[in-house]
């Protein structure tokens, strides 16, 4: 088996056929497996699969209790029969004929594979396309690759052998967000080989109910809980990789990006008195407030006003969202 996609499905019902299908490739199917992972759906997400398994040949279901996406990526990895993984969200779809460029380039055995994406909205209409053309030519290691795309790194974007994870015992973090932040680096460490594809091969659907997006304030605690999580997760891996002088500078760089989104996080939102308190406090604990981002012009007022006068400032920031 040359290559298994793992699909993290959770309550997708509307989209996981649109994207199981832009995954199926029917004269490639002797060399591909699709994966679904149905992490404990409690709409039709499941009904929806089963439906069309008949039709997808080397369609298979992975059915467990709502574990969240990094137990699904795990369980998924672990299962996987394929040489290269390609992990994408239940909720996102392939380019047509990405599969076709995947599997011919796959044959030149680097250790990862990276594409370009699309952004689109929930209609499917391309916002923007994330890199330009020719934006790297040659194959780079993990952290040069790293050094360059730090900023904006996704798990989906990458094909990536399965080894990787295998050999060097790194898995996803459970229950937290933002986890290709912390899994990346871990991996681009070992890697010897990265070649990016100049193609566009994913679209990435931002959706306005997504957990980002979310005003739940239990969820957004639980938002900063894990850029938390993320940030000490990544000073720990730096300091046991001092000898990979690059990787650890571009670390240090994406630690210090996370002040960046906390603050938008903090601005963009809203939040009632006591939720923006508790949140203020969480950051405050971890050593992340006073806010430390780098702004400037209107954003570096806010900021100022946040650090001495964070409740009073909430309070006009709620009431210019109604604006």
């Amino acid at each position: 088996m040359v290559l298994s996609i793992i699909i993290a499905a959770y309550n997708v019902e509307s989209f996981i056929e649109k994207c199981i299908l832009s995954c199926y490739n029917r004269n490639l199917s002797e060399h591909i497996e699709i994966l679904v992972v149905d992490d404990g759906s409690t709409d039709n997400t499941l009904e929806k699969i089963r439906n069309i398994q008949t039709s997808v040949k080397n369609l298979n279901v992975i059915r467990q209790t709502n574990q969240g996406l990094g137990a699904s990526r795990n369980i998924g990895l672990k299962s996987a029969r394929g040489e290269y993984v390609w992990m994408i969200d239940g909720d996102d779809f392939l380019e047509p004929n990405i599969i076709n460029i995947i599997v011919e380039n796959i044959k030149k055995n680097n250790d990862i594979y990276c594409l370009n994406f699309n952004v689109t909205n929930e209609n499917g209409n391309v916002l923007y396309k994330a890199y330009p053309d020719n934006y790297i030519k040659k194959t780079l290691d993990g952290p040069e690759y790293y050094s360059i795309n730090y900023e904006k790194n996704y798990t989906w974007q990458y094909i990536f052998k399965k080894q990787l994870f295998i050999e060097n015992d790194i898995w996803f973090k459970e229950r937290i967000n933002m986890q290709d932040s912390e899994i990346l680096p871990k991996i681009l460490y070992h890697t010897k080989t990265v070649r990016y594809l100049d193609v566009l091969g994913y679209n990435y659907v931002q959706y306005h109910n997504s957990f980002t997006n979310t005003q739940n304030p239990d969820k957004r605690y639980n938002y900063f809980k894990s850029i938390i999580e993320v940030r000490d997760s990544l000073g720990k891996f730096a300091d046991s990789i001092k000898d990979s002088e690059d990787l650890y500078n571009t670390i240090q760089k994406k630690i210090e990006s996370l002040n960046d989104v906390i603050f938008r996080h903090l601005v963009f939102y809203k939040y009632k008195k006591k939720d923006f308190r508790k949140n203020i406090g969480l950051l405050k604990n971890a050593g992340l407030y006073p806010l430390k981002s780098n702004v400037n012009g209107k954003m570096k007022f806010i900021k100022c006003a946040i650090n001495n006068l964070p409740t009073i400032t909430n309070i006009f920031l709620n009431l210019a969202k109604k604006q």
